[in-house]
């Protein structure tokens, strides 16, 4: 699918800034997040394993947007991945917070699987999120305002031959955004989880070279999908049969749930 026509900034700085952290932010779908929220005017801490990569962007969007950019050059599946961003961040006000690294990749089986990979999908997508959105979140609850985008996988929404830990990790990601965005929106904090499609990347191309997949999207694309549905919540699917219609269905049938699951625990444990 073609990349559409920008228009106007996708975020309100008021709400959102003055700063946005974007983990996974060197390239693909994590690098377009980074110039859509420069170019609402929000400045940008980014986060990746490379440095070269991520001092390019940087330079980029201080270019382009006159934002302010900083780097942490950090590999998300280490032990301390958690505590170096919560540092890095100890200066500024974040309102947006981006978890978009965790790809992994596929055609291994379970049992062959080694240990260290399973290690590091659950660090990067399960720990440091998790860290990272209550060290966000709490500030932002406390603000009264903010943002946080969790970017999951359609891997993520039923069980995948060959990506089994991968499929289970992004689960976790979809349904704690579904989670989160639960309790809360009614703190003026936006959450979307996104089960995302296959999309035409460096990190595809470098896994799979030339060859075209059907139905595959622009990074561009889910990245203003969902920053223009942030505010919907609490997830979007884009659905394996890559209508329109049908995801919106599903999308639908999943935020039905939500909202009928929190009327009944906030019914069940009235009396708690």
């Amino acid at each position: 699918m073609t990349t559409e026509t920008l228009t106007a900034p996708l975020l309100d700085k008021t709400k959102y800034g003055p700063w946005a952290v974007v983990a996974g932010a060197s390239e693909g779908t994590g690098a377009e997040f980074a110039r859509e929220i420069a170019r609402s005017g929000i400045n940008l801490l980014l986060i990746a394993r490379r440095q070269g990569p991520l001092d390019a962007l940087a330079e980029e969007l201080r270019r382009d947007h006159g934002v302010e950019a900083r780097t942490l050059s950090v590999d998300l599946n280490a032990e301390d991945a958690a505590r170096r961003i919560i540092e890095a961040a100890s200066d500024i006000e974040v309102g947006f917070y981006v978890a978009n690294a965790g790809a992994g990749q596929g055609g291994t089986t379970f049992l062959d699987t080694p240990m260290q990979t399973v290690r590091d999908l659950i660090a990067r997508n399960i720990l440091v999120t998790i860290a990272a959105c209550q060290h966000f979140g709490r500030a932002m609850q406390a603000r009264g305002r903010g943002g946080i985008v969790l970017m999951g996988s359609g891997a993520g929404l039923g069980g995948q031959p060959g990506v089994a830990v991968y499929s289970g990790v992004k689960g976790f990601v979809l349904n704690l955004a579904e989670s989160l965005w639960s309790e809360l929106r009614g703190a003026g904090i936006d959450v979307i989880g996104i089960a995302a499609p296959v999309m035409d990347t460096p990190m595809l191309r470098a896994t799979h070279g030339a060859i075209e997949f059907p139905g595959m999207f622009a990074a561009g694309d889910v990245v203003r999908n969902t920053l223009r549905r942030l505010t919907d919540g609490p997830c979007y699917v884009y659905s394996l049969e890559g209508t329109e219609a049908e995801s919106e269905r599903q999308t639908k049938v999943r935020r039905d749930r939500v909202l009928a699951v929190e009327a009944f625990s906030k019914s069940f444990f009235k009396g708690d």
